[in-house]
């Protein structure tokens, strides 16, 4: 069977593959494989899911597989992302599953998974996973030993209480109307009301759920549409998620957007942190703020779990975030929470406080049958030697994605004539080579 997992679990269109009733159980069969190569416990499985419509038919197949293999089940309904990673451990389970496919259209669907801990799965992990899949599963359980099934919903309130008490003491007083685009999605029935209760006036929007409109204009694909509202609604700041919520991005009170990066460096700076993780990709004019204020940048691969699995060993660095908007704190969980970036910020009262404007950024993403043609010998030679154009000025990647057919260009610096030429030679040589 071909590679399953990419940058961010298994994820594709629904009812297609390998978002398909037979592989979902096959997966969660080999889920269920690694886990019982100890006979030490019984093991326990927590699923959330997000708004789409296809999440019910996923949780069901891979609940009913778990079952045939002896696993219990604790299904949690609709819940953001870092719900499933805070539930996880906290309800003992071995493994937490999120079926969502995160900032994607409504067709789309996939699989995050989560290790005891909370943290995404390693690479060796699904590797395991990917193995165990492609061959026979002839683990035959006995009708006494069959997986149990539990409908959970209220321990979500687990979840909710976190936050409230992390934040219930603060009073900040130049913010309190706040407008929150819920993308139709996981924070709909939950964001709303854990900012009521912590005495904000709210407006909500994009929290209407009919399993198809989950992040359709709205959300942190769509800025614009904050940005308009929090102007329309005269708000103190506006925050926009992403469907299954681990994403953010904020907008101040006259309408400028703060991304990933500037959450991360606001709060770097706010909290005196002396080292920050983020990926190969963050915007170069990041990289030079923090180095004027000798803030140690830590550069991983693209992708959020990549972040966490850094800070999860490294006892010195608190937060880590992608440009896109995933921010983690690590007091906090080891995956993006939208919602406890956005309440930190409001907390440190950076809102107003852009620490640094991003740089020109041109990026394109070309489709291609192989992606090892990122390999070529000559496209490396033209990558080279433009990066060390760029250097000390910007900086050009160039990668292939881990999750379609595709191969991501970036380009970004001071000089964005200088950007477009490097962007058109890249282009021109990957089209000759293709």
């Amino acid at each position: 069977m071909r590679n399953l997992f990419g940058t961010d679990g298994i994820r594709g269109i629904a009812n297609e593959y390998p978002i398909t009733v037979d592989v979902c159980h096959r997966i969660a069969e080999a889920i269920a494989a690694t886990l019982c190569n100890s006979k030490e416990k019984r093991h326990t499985v927590v699923i959330g899911k997000d708004t789409r419509i296809s999440g019910s038919m996923i949780e069901h197949a891979m609940a009913a597989a778990f079952c045939s293999c002896g696993v219990d089940v604790k299904l949690l309904g609709v819940v953001p992302t870092p719900a499933v990673a805070i539930l996880t451990p906290m309800l003992g389970a071995s493994v937490g599953i999120m079926i969502t496919a995160s900032h994607n259209k409504f067709n789309y669907n996939g699989i995050k998974l989560f290790d005891e801990d909370g943290l995404k799965l390693s690479d060796e992990m699904e590797s395991s996973i990917e193995g165990i899949n492609a061959s026979p599963l002839l683990r035959q359980i006995d009708p006494q030993d069959i997986g149990q099934i539990e409908y959970v919903p209220e321990v979500v309130d687990i979840y909710c209480n976190k936050i409230i008490d992390s934040f219930c003491a603060f009073n900040n007083d130049d913010i309190r109307k706040i407008v929150v685009d819920c993308a139709n999605g996981s924070f709909s029935h939950i964001a709303p009301i854990i900012f009521k209760k912590l005495g904000f006036n709210v407006i909500a929007i994009h929290n209407s759920l009919n399993g198809i409109n989950i992040n359709e204009k709205c959300g942190v694909m769509h800025p614009s549409i904050i940005t308009d509202a929090v102007l329309l609604h005269k708000a103190d700041v506006g925050i926009a998620f992403d469907g299954d919520g681990d994403r953010v991005i904020l907008v101040d009170r006259s309408g400028k957007q703060k991304n990933g990066e500037q959450i991360l460096a606001t709060l770097a700076k706010s909290s005196s942190s002396k080292k920050v993780v983020s990926t190969v990709v963050c915007n170069f004019a990041f990289e030079k703020y923090l180095k004027s204020i000798g803030i140690e940048l830590i550069k991983t691969e693209v992708g959020d779990r990549y972040i966490s699995e850094y800070m999860r060993t490294e006892k010195d660095v608190e937060f880590g975030a992608e440009t896109s908007g995933h921010v983690i704190i690590k007091s906090h969980a080891l995956t993006g929470d939208g919602l406890f970036a956005a309440l930190k910020i409001i907390e440190y009262g950076g809102i107003e406080n852009f620490p640094f404007t991003p740089c020109p950024v041109m990026t394109t993403n070309v489709l291609v049958k192989d992606k090892s043609v990122v390999d070529n010998e000559t496209l490396r030679e033209i990558i080279q030697r433009k990066q060390e154009q760029l250097h000390g000025r910007g900086k050009l990647i160039v990668r292939p994605s881990g999750t379609e057919p595709l191969v991501r260009i970036s380009v970004d610096g001071e000089n964005e004539e200088e950007l477009k030429h490097i962007m058109e030679e890249v282009l021109e040589t990957i089209g000759k080579l293709l």
